[in-house]
């Protein structure tokens, strides 16, 4: 199954690095067997083979034995140096000190502070390693932060300019709609409820009435009312959501289906725009599901994202999977999805920041999970 997600905030994690490979497989990756391994076999095998009467190529060899130790070193930070001058010393002590023909001719005293110098040459290096590898995730995370929020003001800077524009449009229009809605009470009374001409009426007040819901929602997009936050419980919205359209769902032959723990979900925020968001995805799961029934799952909980404990609202459906090929444009204003007007999930997702939250999109779940994760208390 495709994963796809969108995030509405600058992720904190960056491109994936070496230390997510597990150690089982550095330890036979390629660079080790070539560069660590073998080399190391190979000294072990000249040291055993060379006469102790050639002092000069011992000590050769055994300042050879540094290679493999800084190349596990730099591969798998402090653990691979450690681990490399252990398995140096496992290779070198017989020679040193067992072997009654071919051993190493240095002083005893000489080869104990070798082997306590491989060690300190891998944890030091490894140490430099580790300390570099963090160093330079920080600097892809920044840079991928840096990018995600650049993107953001540009997003931003066309939202503003589509906003006023929508503002100036959904003012011109509702100014003409308020005298269309007055002339209907005065019509609506002289059309007998018998007459043939009745449904065209009725046709004609309902496409006035649509009008002026998409013209407030234009409003709302251009517009969007402050947030009043406050300490909440998410599951409270919830229940909010399920109540308010938990009925209509089954209706449409949709099962309803509610995961809250016992336990209270506690969040600052506002609890009607935080309701709004899961009333727009709720509608938006309907519409995806359609005629044909299915379930709509509603779930609270916490969870860590990017190092953060969070509150989540999550609602899953059976509809359709989402494309991932157009996942960034969902939240896009007037992208004709699911929703009717192209505004549901441009709204939700300003409003989720302005929760200092963010949106995820995944085909997970029943089939398709929308995700609202605002910090947790």
């Amino acid at each position: 199954m495709t994963n796809a997600s969108k995030t509405l905030l600058p992720a904190t994690h960056g491109p994936k690095g070496t230390s997510e490979i597990s150690f089982g497989k550095q330890l036979i990756s390629p660079t080790m067997l070539l560069a660590a391994w073998i080399p190391l076999i190979a000294v072990t095998a000249f040291h055993y083979a060379t006469s102790h009467e050639q002092h000069h190529v011992h000590d050769i060899l055994r300042r050879l034995y540094y290679l493999p130790i800084v190349v596990g070193a730099l591969q798998m930070g402090i653990r691979g140096g450690i681990l490399c001058a252990f398995m140096v010393t496992v290779a070198y002590f017989p020679h040193a000190f067992f072997l009654p023909h071919h051993f190493d001719p240095a002083a005893g005293i000489e080869k104990v502070l070798e082997i306590t110098i491989y060690f300190l040459v891998g944890t030091i290096a490894g140490y430099l390693s580790d300390k570099e590898k963090k160093h330079r995730r920080q600097l892809e995370q920044s840079l991928h932060t840096q990018e995600t929020l650049k993107a953001q003001l540009v997003r931003a800077g066309r939202l503003s300019a589509l906003g006023q524009t929508v503002a100036g449009i959904a003012h011109e229009i509702k100014n003409p709609l308020h005298s269309l809605l007055g002339t209907t009470e005065v019509v609506d009374q002289v059309i007998p409820e018998d007459c043939e001409e009745r449904r065209l009426w009725e046709i004609h007040i309902s496409e006035i009435e649509r009008l002026k819901t998409i013209s407030e929602r234009f409003l709302s997009f251009a517009r969007p009312t402050p947030i009043q936050l406050q300490e909440l419980d998410l599951r409270d919205v919830a229940q909010r959501v399920n109540e308010l359209y938990g009925a209509q769902a089954r209706q449409n032959n949709i099962q309803l289906e509610s995961r809250l723990p016992n336990t209270a979900v506690k969040a600052r925020g506002d609890k009607d725009q935080l309701a709004q968001i899961g009333i727009n995805i709720f509608l938006n799961a309907q519409k995806a599901i359609g005629n044909a029934g299915g379930t709509i799952r509603i779930s609270v909980g916490k969870e860590n994202r990017n190092n953060c404990d969070m509150a989540f609202l999550s609602i899953e459906n059976t509809g359709p999977e989402v494309d991932t090929t157009h996942i960034e444009e969902l939240f896009d204003p007037f992208y004709s999805g699911t929703d009717s007007t192209g505004l549901g999930l441009s709204i939700s997702s300003r409003i989720a920041q302005q929760h200092d939250g963010f949106i995820d999109v995944q085909n997970k779940g029943l089939g398709v999970a929308f995700t609202v994760y605002i910090h947790a208390l």
